[in-house]
């Protein structure tokens, strides 16, 4: 009872934590912590309350695993069940649909005095719509446009270009689609461009209600200042495309993306003028918004710091430690079957994989889709040469346009690899192998995931070895890092877990050029190893001059005796 109301207190008042811990600890209660607990027990507690903790009211398979989610309270449960829809348990370990429906079920019975609990309906939306201004829901991905009201569809568009038109579009959403098709064989980009020309289409038939084609520069002006501040019934979280709570933003853009959409619609409307779909450009009259110009580059701000770097990748370091945690060797004497998110072995054989992934990105600069695709057969050891350190091995990645190149990776992830195919059941020294580099070990209980992952080998369950999406990549190491910010056993300062917090997986590609810059690396090796087209490219990584201006400015104020 004691501890009960100690934590329930905690969650109510944080100052007072440190107080009641080191008092149950050392068993010495000051008046205050004793009247701060008579107080919450002279509390209701037949009926749950929205600040009351999760572990007071839910059992500890349950409680814990929120926890892990950083859910500490009623009132953080419903909110993350609000934003996340029907399927919010998804993310969660160990918490599969019927449990869910309980706690829905059970926070719907105690409406009265934790409030009603929202769950948003994420049935995907398969039926095509016709665009239209007074359409109860404008707000949808133009996958889900059938077509588009005939007054605004553009097929009469008032910049519409007299005589023969170089491709058969009929109308704006047909002229879309035939914009995008020139990018099929770049998905990124192609993702990229239709995220910003289905909000601008969006825009035109539902807020401006003209037809793309026929809007002008003032037009373009206020769809600029629309950008940096969206209607809030066009934002919301990220959902899937198919869920009816899709929105076309997370919030208002950034300076930098402002002028990417632009850029972008003013190259889309540049190629409808140059095919003869559209009599000008009114994007040419527009400014393209004002962004500040950074004295650090993008690219070493987003870089991990050394230090943090080196805690994690060393051996014997954070990822190392992680892996200890669950030994491999059980695994190692059989041969490895498919391993389920309930299995003893799943954490440790996770980890292991993420390690490999990390060391991956983070000892190649590899891109996460370059390494999603990655496989043995284009990863040989190099030849002992002389200068050479031994165990050097080099790997043949397919990068943007198309592009071969080789990145150098050391023993130390060659021996992560080792592992995670360990626990895979693959043999990593057969080197004729099609097989992805870094692959899941456990496999969601989804019909996709299983026809891709799962097969038989000698008629027994195996895993395929098939790649990661680069979104699934994407997901597996920001889930890694975020439970290693999470980790109080970790030798980690605050700043460094709220960095963790924050970076995306790209961040491995910048820490390694800024560690090979600091090295010495000389500018146009580096550039071959990153796979930049121009060398102007990689010498954001370079800052020799901002060296230079360290050392003059440290002549001026030599440190203090």
């Amino acid at each position: 009872m004691r501890d009960h109301l100690v934590e329930r207190v905690c969650l109510a008042n944080p100052y007072l934590s440190q107080t009641l811990a080191d008092a149950r600890r050392f068993n010495r209660w000051p008046k205050t912590a004793i009247d701060y607990l008579v107080r919450a027990a002279d509390t209701d507690f037949s009926r749950p309350q929205p600040e009351d903790p999760v572990s007071a009211w839910l059992r500890p398979i349950v409680f814990r695993t929120l926890r892990a989610e950083q859910i500490h309270t009623l009132a953080q449960l419903q909110t993350y069940i609000a934003s996340r829809g029907k399927r919010w348990y998804l993310p969660i370990p160990r918490l599969g649909a019927g449990k869910a429906r309980a706690i829905e079920r059970w926070l719907q019975g105690h409406a009265a005095t934790l409030g009603p609990l929202v769950v948003a309906d994420d049935t995907p939306q398969t039926a095509l719509l016709e665009l239209a201004p007074d359409l109860g829901r404008t707000v949808v991905p133009l996958e889900q446009i059938g077509r588009v009201v005939p007054a605004l569809d553009g097929s009469q568009g008032r910049n519409r270009a007299p005589g023969f038109c170089l491709i058969a579009a009929r109308n704006d959403l047909e002229v879309i689609q035939a914009y995008l098709y020139r990018f099929r064989d770049r998905a990124k980009t192609a993702r990229a461009y239709q995220k910003e020309l289905e909000r601008f289409l969006l825009w035109c038939v539902g807020v401006r209600r003209t037809a793309l084609s026929s809007v002008g520069a003032d037009d373009c002006e206020r769809y600029k200042a629309f950008l940096a501040q969206p209607d809030p019934s066009w934002i919301g979280p990220k959902v899937p495309r198919s869920s009816a709570r899709w929105r076309p933003f997370a919030g208002g853009l950034q300076p930098q993306s402002q002028r990417y959409a632009v850029l972008v619609l003013h190259g889309f409307f540049a190629w409808l003028v140059g095919v003869r779909y559209l009599g000008g450009n009114p994007w040419l009259l527009v400014h393209d918004p004002v962004t500040a110009r950074r004295d650090v580059p993008l690219a070493v701000e987003k870089a991990l710091p050394a230090r943090l770097w080196e805690t994690l990748a060393r051996p014997d370091g954070i990822l190392d430690q992680l892996c200890a945690r669950w030994p491999a060797s059980a695994l190692a004497a059989t041969p490895a079957a498919p391993l389920t998110a309930k299995d003893s072995d799943a954490p440790g054989a996770q980890y292991r994989l993420a390690r490999a992934a990390m060391l991956l990105l983070g000892c190649t600069g590899a891109r996460r889709e370059e390494a999603a695709r990655a496989l043995r057969c284009h990863l040989r050891p190099v030849p002992e040469q002389v200068g050479i350190p031994a165990g050097l091995w080099e790997l043949a990645l397919l990068g943007k346009r198309s592009q071969w190149r080789t990145v150098f990776l050391p023993v130390r992830v060659i021996d992560a690899l080792r592992a995670h195919w360990a626990d895979r059941g693959h043999d990593f020294d057969d080197g004729t192998q099609s097989l992805s580099l870094v692959s899941p070990v456990v496999v969601p209980a989804t019909p996709t995931a299983q026809a891709k992952h799962l097969g038989l080998e000698d008629g027994q369950p195996a895993l395929t070895g098939k790649g990661f999406s680069p979104d699934g990549l994407y997901q597996l190491l920001t889930a890694t890092l975020l439970r290693i910010a999470d980790d109080a056993t970790l030798p980690l300062t605050d700043v460094e877990r709220s960095l963790l917090r924050q970076v995306s997986p790209h961040a491995l590609r910048h820490t390694f050029a800024t560690h090979a810059v600091a090295n010495e690396m000389p500018p146009d090796v580096l550039q071959r190893l990153l796979g930049h087209v121009s060398l102007q490219t990689t010498s954001l990584y370079v800052r020799a001059e901002r060296a230079r201006s360290l050392k003059a400015v440290a002549k001026l104020f030599p440190a203090s005796e």
